[in-house]
């Protein structure tokens, strides 16, 4: 197969070169005449040794250079759900937010189509509200628990301000 300017569906479906006889050994017509016997032994069968292929070694049919173009791989069952949820979300989360508000009546501008940079911030962007929100609640969960006082110091503080302001009608 040529390699210049030659595609690989054309060089795909040329036949295949034809095999390259092996080497006779030395030694004349007597050993070609006895190789001859012992290639067809009496009653002109061949020997179950011959009719097997000799096996190649790996790095004759693994060739580095050249290129593998069906490889196969069996993709992860698990992956499909979590691709096409992405997909939803990325694509048509919009569209179905429109249709969902103008069934219900709520007026909302139409979506306009989103350009691959604006939909990949989406997908990375997408967990960063709940993360911001957990951290709302953790920071607002800190402050309940450390500040213990604040509630006896507005009780207090309340309490004298009623009496100061109400003191002449209470009593």
């Amino acid at each position: 197969m040529d390699d210049d300017n030659a595609d690989w569906l054309s060089a795909a479906t040329e036949p295949d070169p034809e095999p390259t006889p092996p080497p006779k050994p030395a030694g004349g017509a007597k050993a070609a005449a006895g190789e001859q016997k012992a290639a067809a032994p009496a009653g002109g069968k061949a020997s179950k040794k011959d009719d097997r292929p000799e096996a190649e070694p790996e790095s004759d049919y693994l060739d580095p250079d050249k290129l593998l173009l069906f490889k196969h791989w069996i993709r992860p069952r698990f992956l499909p759900y979590k691709y096409l949820t992405d997909y939803r979300y990325n694509y048509y989360d919009d569209v179905i937010d429109y249709l969902d508000k103008r069934n219900k009546g709520i007026y909302r501008e139409i979506p306009v189509a989103q350009t691959w940079a604006e939909r990949a911030l989406r997908t990375y962007n997408k967990h960063s509200n709940r993360l911001e929100r957990f951290r709302q609640r953790v920071a607002d969960s800190k402050l309940m628990e450390e500040s213990r006082f604040s509630g006896k110091f507005h009780l207090h503080h309340s309490k004298t301000y009623i009496y100061k302001r109400y003191s002449s009608i209470l009593y």
